[in-house]
């Protein structure tokens, strides 16, 4: 006989198998259903009855367990998550061995995206409160995400009126022949699909022409008050600017301007040698490679989400209890203007921003250190500290080394200088040239090992929703990766474990009042039991006695 491992098919098991034994102790499935148990899920259940009656649904600590585990390990198609239902150990633990189909997956994932989306500040909390979470330096920097619509989709003002005029024609054409078939007042039972279509299509052509509409208005009042400002300054001097006249703004949107028909949210960015149809995702990191801040924009450039991404910063921060104190933000020269340099002069945090090509940075040598004595000095003057020949010898100064062969410098440009002697020191540019090492893993492990190039849904709050799904299973496998996964487990069962405890605090009752309860219900028990046994009737007539 052979010395074989392995058992019968017949007789697998001689005792009833816990599935859980199947993997490891510290795998991330028992320390995500643990998390689960200790977060605020009492929103998903306001949509059911409480009172048990209705069809059956899956538990929603389930279903938001299953979409987190799944963005973990990269799989977001409904059809893949029900496959990996099927045949992954980890999956099966986490669905607590039910098999949801893809259109329950699809359904809850449409529902509640926001809520789950939402879930990234209680678990940065956690992470923070385990000790995780220690902020020195931060890095932000935005990737190009693939939006779910196609390059082809996007259309000029001009075709998206054609199409409008095509359908509304076409619907009522179709009108009329229904008028002439059924009657001027009947329905025929069911609306055609093909209006149905047409009907969901028109939505988005009006949607897209009402994007180009805004657009072209703000560009109009800009170019308005350009012209308004060019011709005050004329009057003010006398003479004529250099320059060619800016032009008035059209009625219409330029011929040239094109909405995507398929999501109008998205916008076309250039990624790589090419371009993109897709959205603009931007994110704040630690020096540990944590995630504080998730931020999506359909902006194709940096400059504009370098404040609301802070602003977003400092609420997440209030929420979770972060400290932002003694930290710099580093961020490339995308996020250069003299606006930001304004912006985060007034912020309390360190800002080190690139003028230039970020390898450049380290060629920079012998800039005017009088410039931080102009920075310094500006201060002063902004607080009315500033004695008088001090501001004249600032002022003779910039007469002698700025004012060069009647090059008059502006405001933006010596902003520009002083942020380039900022950078000259050694020391300030190690510091600095950390910002890829911060910032770029994070983009790499979403993008290349999680494979997760492009969002699932459209419009731009879906859109938020999902990347901060992504942003917050980032942050877990950061933990695992880290190897600080037992430190975060051992918070969430100290939590769960004080969750226990607050559940199971008794309510002391007096015993006469618990007998007389009792006693009162035994005694409905016995007649019900009665009434059931021998019939009402006999029971009233034998009850006299």
């Amino acid at each position: 006989m052979y010395h074989t491992i392995g058992r019968d098919l017949e007789q697998l098991y001689l005792l009833p198998e816990d599935i859980r034994d199947w993997v490891p102790n510290d795998d991330f499935c028992h320390i995500l259903i643990d998390l689960l148990s200790i977060l605020d899920l009492s929103p998903l259940y306001n949509e059911y009855r409480e009172d048990g009656q209705g069809a059956a649904f899956y538990h929603p600590e389930i279903m938001t367990g299953l979409i987190i585990y799944s963005y973990f390990h990269g799989v977001r198609s409904s059809r893949q998550i029900e496959n990996k239902c099927r045949y992954d150990v980890g999956f099966r633990i986490v669905t607590r061995n039910t098999l949801p189909d893809h259109s329950t997956i699809s359904r809850f994932i449409k529902k509640n995206s926001s809520f789950i989306g939402q879930l990234f500040i209680p678990v940065l909390t956690l992470l923070n409160e385990a000790g995780l979470i220690n902020n020195v330096l931060l890095a932000l920097d935005g990737t190009k995400m693939k939006a779910n619509a196609s390059l082809g989709s996007n259309m000029p003002y001009e075709k998206i009126e054609e199409e409008i005029q095509k359908y509304l024609k076409e619907v009522q054409e179709k009108d009329n022949v229904e008028d002439d078939l059924y009657g001027p007042d009947k329905t025929g039972n069911e609306v055609p699909d093909d209006l149905k279509t047409h009907s969901r299509r028109m939505k988005r052509f009006i949607a897209a022409k009402e994007r180009l509409d805004a657009e072209h208005n703000e560009k109009s009042r800009k170019q308005e008050e350009k012209i308004v400002q060019r011709e005050e300054e004329e009057k003010e001097s006398g003479k004529r600017k250099r320059g060619r006249r800016p032009k008035k703004p059209s009625k219409n949107p330029d011929e040239q301007s094109l909405a995507n028909t398929t999501d109008p949210d998205s916008s076309i960015m250039k990624s790589g040698p090419g371009c993109i149809q897709g959205y603009n995702g931007q994110v704040i990191v630690n020096q540990d490679g944590y995630i504080l801040v998730p931020f999506l924009s359909n902006l194709a450039v940096d400059y504009g989400l370098l404040q609301p991404c802070y602003e977003r910063l400092e609420e997440i921060a209030q929420l979770t209890g972060l400290s932002l104190e003694h930290l710099i933000l580093l961020t490339d020269a995308g996020y250069w203007s003299y606006e930001n340099y304004l912006y985060m002069r007034q912020q309390n945090i360190g800002f080190l921003c690139s003028t230039c090509h970020e390898p450049d940075i380290f060629s920079i040598r012998g800039l005017e250190r009088s410039l931080l004595d102009l920075d310094r000095i500006s201060n002063q003057l902004y607080d009315g500290v500033c004695c008088i020949p001090t501001l004249a010898s600032i002022g003779d100064w910039c007469t002698r080394t700025l004012i060069i062969d009647d090059n008059i410098p502006t405001p933006a440009s010596i902003a520009k200088g002083i942020m380039e002697v900022i950078l000259t020191p050694y020391g300030a540019k190690k510091v600095y040239s950390q910002r890829k090492a911060i910032v770029e893993p994070a983009f790499g492990w979403i993008k290349e090992n999680r494979n997760i190039r492009k969002l699932k849904r459209r419009g731009t709050s879906h859109c938020q929703d999902e990347w901060s799904l992504i942003c917050l299973t980032q942050n877990l496998r950061k933990v695992c990766s880290r190897g600080e996964l037992k430190k975060f487990r051992e918070l969430i069962l100290q939590k769960k474990q004080k969750i226990i405890s607050n559940k199971g605090v008794r309510i002391s009752i007096p015993y006469s009042r618990l007998s007389d309860a009792l006693s009162s219900m035994s005694k409905i028990i016995r007649d019900n039991f009665f009434k059931m046994l021998i019939g009402i009737c006999t029971y009233q007539k034998f009850s006299k006695f």
